[in-house]
């Protein structure tokens, strides 16, 4: 159904409900999320993963709605463009993004989780880290029961006692671990939580 153009946008929305995957070529698929509208140049869709505009992501659409085939899955690489924080919505977060073009489904990353004693599930969480001195804050982009792997624009120093506040929005509270950083590097820090 075509929809009056009242937000003087450039081209009109069309409503379409689907179920959507955020995926990442680093680490594969991260999230499913609802797509709610589309044009010919973007999406509205609502999450719990919280992005950053100007992220660069890729949205995977079961049941395309710009193809002429029914049940077809695309994928199209996207930049988020806003975000927004729902009230009333069984989603945290609502995102605006610009279609960028079509591609081939984004591969899952090979890494070391084969390796690892705990396995990592991909996450976007906004988090708090904090030493005897300052406070640095990054997102959460992989976690498990023994441990996480922040992304963060300050260099920490690999050996640093931390102490690690993440904000709970669904349930409104905070929790603390604290912890050990046991790798850093210029993508953000490995951080081992201490046994409680």
């Amino acid at each position: 159904m075509l929809k009056d153009n009242s937000e003087k946008r450039s081209s009109s929305r069309f409503d379409h409900k689907a179920k959507i995957t955020l995926e990442s070529f680093e680490v594969g698929v991260m999230q499913e999320a609802r797509m709610h509208n589309y044009s010919k140049s973007g999406m509205y869709f609502e999450s719990d993963f919280y992005l950053v505009p100007g992220a660069e992501i890729y949205i995977g659409i079961s049941g395309s709605p710009f193809t002429s085939e029914p049940g077809v899955y695309e994928c199209y690489r996207s930049v988020i463009k806003w975000r927004k924080f729902l009230e009333h919505s069984a989603f945290d977060y609502g995102y605006g993004i610009e279609l960028k073009g079509k591609v081939a489904r984004p591969k899952k990353a090979v890494g070391g989780d084969a390796s690892r004693s705990h396995p990592r599930r991909p996450c976007s969480i906004p988090a708090v880290i904090q030493d005897t001195g300052r406070r640095v804050r990054g997102v959460i982009q992989n976690a498990s029961c023994g441990g996480v792997f922040i992304s963060c624009a300050e260099a920490l120093s690999k050996g640093q006692r931390v102490s690690l506040t993440i904000p709970l929005k669904k349930k409104q509270k905070l929790v603390t671990r604290s912890g050990e950083i046991v790798w850093s590097d210029k993508n953000g820090v490995g951080i081992k939580f201490e046994a409680e």
